[in-house]
């Protein structure tokens, strides 16, 4: 039997590093699980947040919200996409328990990979977005567009950062 990319016997896996050519977005972004908003204050202050460079927001297709941070972590070397304490005890518990074999950041955030698990909005995208919440009249949200809508709405509105496995890292 053949392999193909997506194809991968347990000795391919045990021989491969899953990390090697990922330009790693998990060390390029500071994430912060965030209550969804319920009033018109709280998308106001979502908004409010997104007025900051390198913010987004995320929400995922189970209605899960994210803060994200365009920022790389100290430790990140980014010449080779590598960790400076990867594997040793500086190492952050929460770098140290990821698993490769199962990478959010990957299937979220490398476009070879970009699944439809996340909506990605910056301002711009959140503008679009914010057009079709509707409130009552004390300022509670009464709809909010489906994920399937909210991801059709901003589609063609670009964002950065876009990340794309390094082939020259791969070899």
């Amino acid at each position: 039997m053949t392999n193909t990319d997506t194809e991968k016997t347990f000795e391919d896996l045990l021989e491969v590093n899953p990390c090697v050519g990922c330009p790693a977005p998990c060390c390029r972004m500071l994430l912060s699980p965030h209550v969804p908003p319920r009033t018109l204050k709280e998308v106001d202050h979502m908004r409010f947040v997104l007025l900051f460079h390198n913010s987004e927001v995320s929400i995922s297709s189970e209605g899960q919200w994210s803060l994200i941070q365009w920022q790389t972590c100290r430790l990140f070397e980014e010449k080779n996409c590598t960790c400076s304490v990867h594997n040793t005890p500086k190492q952050p518990l929460i770098c140290r328990e990821h698993s490769p074999y199962q990478c959010w950041y990957k299937r979220n955030f490398v476009e070879s990979n970009a699944s439809s698990e996340i909506c990605r909005l910056n301002l711009e995208r959140f503008e679009v977005w914010i057009k079709k919440v509707t409130f009552d009249e004390g300022g509670m949200i009464l709809s909010l567009p489906s994920f399937e809508e909210m991801k059709e709405m901003v589609k063609k509105i670009p964002i950065e950062p876009k990340f794309e496995i390094n082939l020259e890292l791969v070899k």
